[in-house]
């Protein structure tokens, strides 16, 4: 998929935002109600997360998995008044539905979508200071429910009516410090293709190799424990022009295809970001363009507070 890289005006205006101190950005997101009194059992058989560190100060990341291991959908949990709800990109609350629905029927649990309006914050005063720095910290304010994700100043508010509009800069803004944040949600072109320790999930507590059954555990919890993780999430950096963009171009070294790409985002007029999973033992990154040039690319390291990091 090409990226038409945006005029030198916009990536201005994107530098610019980016700076703000408090950006409210209006996300394509959604939110599906579990409710009923086996809702935290349900979900305990069914997410990567551990449901018992969900509570009314923290949620956290987690996934639905296939019988290989791998996401069919990633969602943020969060304990409500009535059960839980699961944050999602708007396109994948359908097949995050179904896949529960399947089980549902063995389980006193119900499922629905939520009216919520899911906004995204961004800026050195965009959450309170009383919000606990844990990635997926949560807290109930009178203007909705915050949480706290990955990143040094990022954030989600849950509330009941839309947020006003944003500019197209406001957009790409949040998606360039979610690159940096090292977080990548799935979508519909990405579904069963990676297992969650190649996107970093263990890392932001999606992942755990304590609890009881869920599918793919067996699949995971081998890979952790026999220390077979080949593949990591890593935010790449290159110099940038004018030049039109695509996830299809292969990160490379010695000559050789060793990672992909999962998104970018242009954060200047100078550069290019991108986030991809990337043999883990690869050195002198470069990007191959459909053209045959070759840019070289800088791993930076992730900016986001303190992670959750796996047991054992």
């Amino acid at each position: 998929m090409t990226h038409p890289c945006p005029s030198h005006e916009h990536r201005l205006a994107i530098a610019h935002e980016r700076a703000n101190a408090a950006l409210s950005v209006p996300l394509a997101w959604s939110s599906l109600q579990v409710t009923g009194p086996d809702a935290h059992t349900f979900l305990q058989g069914q997410m990567s997360c551990d449901m018992k560190q969900v509570t009314a100060e923290q949620a956290s990341l987690g996934c639905l998995l296939s019988l290989k291991g791998r996401i069919e959908a990633s969602v943020i949990v969060v304990q409500g008044d009535a059960g839980y709800d699961l944050l999602m990109p708007s396109a994948q609350r359908e097949t995050v539905r179904s896949r529960l629905a399947k089980y549902a029927v063995f389980s006193n649990v119900t499922l629905q979508p939520a009216q919520t309006h899911i906004t995204g914050l961004l800026g050195n005063s965009a959450l309170p200071k009383t919000l606990a720095t844990t990635p997926y910290a949560t807290q109930q304010t009178a203007n909705g429910q915050l949480i706290r994700l990955p990143g040094l100043h990022r954030g989600l508010r849950l509330q009941d009516e839309p947020a006003t509009a944003a500019p197209d800069s406001a957009q790409a803004a949040w998606q360039a410090e979610a690159i940096v944040s090292g977080e990548q949600h799935i979508d519909e072109t990405m579904k069963d293709l990676w297992q969650p320790q190649e996107l970093d999930y263990h890392r932001l507590g999606g992942v755990s190799y304590q609890k009881g059954c869920y599918m793919g555990q067996e699949i995971v919890a081998r890979l952790y424990f026999r220390g077979q993780l080949k593949t990591g999430l890593c935010w790449l950096h290159a110099p940038w022009v004018d030049t039109d963009a695509s996830l299809e171009w292969p990160v490379m070294a010695d000559e050789k295809a060793v990672g992909r790409v999962l998104s970018l985002a242009w954060p200047d007029t100078q550069s290019i970001w991108l986030l991809a999973s990337v043999r883990l033992d690869a050195e002198a990154l470069y990007w191959q363009l459909a053209n045959g040039e070759r840019v070289a690319l800088s791993r930076e390291p992730f900016q986001r507070h303190e992670l959750i990091t796996p047991p054992g």
